[in-house]
């Protein structure tokens, strides 16, 4: 299975989806390129965690009008769409329970999130759910998502729902 950085898991990841789900892997944008990260970070003002620049130089999101779910419902959002959701976001902060520390990486197409909380060092995985106040760390980090659902993936654990695409981890 080869180890559990980020990059192996988005390799093993890629492998899985060329032979399983071709349609979301045909779906997913090319990374983005050095330059389009710095720039992006500079337009979020906030340094990128490692594991987000690396997930965004494997795929910078995937294709807008795509159905199906990368994860569930969640889609892997872009350098884009991500820097176009963070500042509604931090300005909706004192009513929803956002912090402007937290970074979406996916999220729904309903105004919910998983995001990285930046304002610590493992930048855990917390799930934003648009009118909850409690937002909880579901992944102690992206590196510990990826591995739980690569895991799972490769292990027949998942199925595509086929009408909406959603991506559900079977009970």
């Amino acid at each position: 299975m080869g180890d559990n950085s980020l990059p192996d898991l988005l390799r093993r990841l890629q492998t899985w989806l060329a032979k399983h789900r071709p349609r979301l892997a045909a779906a997913l944008n090319p990374g983005a390129t050095p330059t389009q990260l710095g720039a992006f970070e500079a337009a979020i003002r906030i340094k990128l965690p490692q594991p987000l620049r690396e997930l965004l130089a494997w795929h910078n999101g995937q294709r807008p009008g795509f159905v199906g779910g990368f994860e569930r419902d969640w889609l892997l959002m872009s350098t884009q769409t991500i820097a176009a959701a963070k500042p509604d976001l931090d300005a909706d902060a004192a009513t929803t329970g956002w912090q402007k520390s937290w970074l979406p990486v996916f999220d729904d197409d309903a105004g919910d999130y998983l995001c990285l909380d930046t304002s610590s060092p493992e930048c855990p995985v917390r799930a934003f759910y648009l009118g909850n106040k409690e937002h909880s760390i579901v992944a102690p980090s992206l590196v510990a998502w990826f591995a739980d659902f690569v895991t799972n993936v490769e292990r027949g654990k998942y199925v595509e729902e086929p009408e909406r695409g959603t991506f559900m981890r079977k009970k």
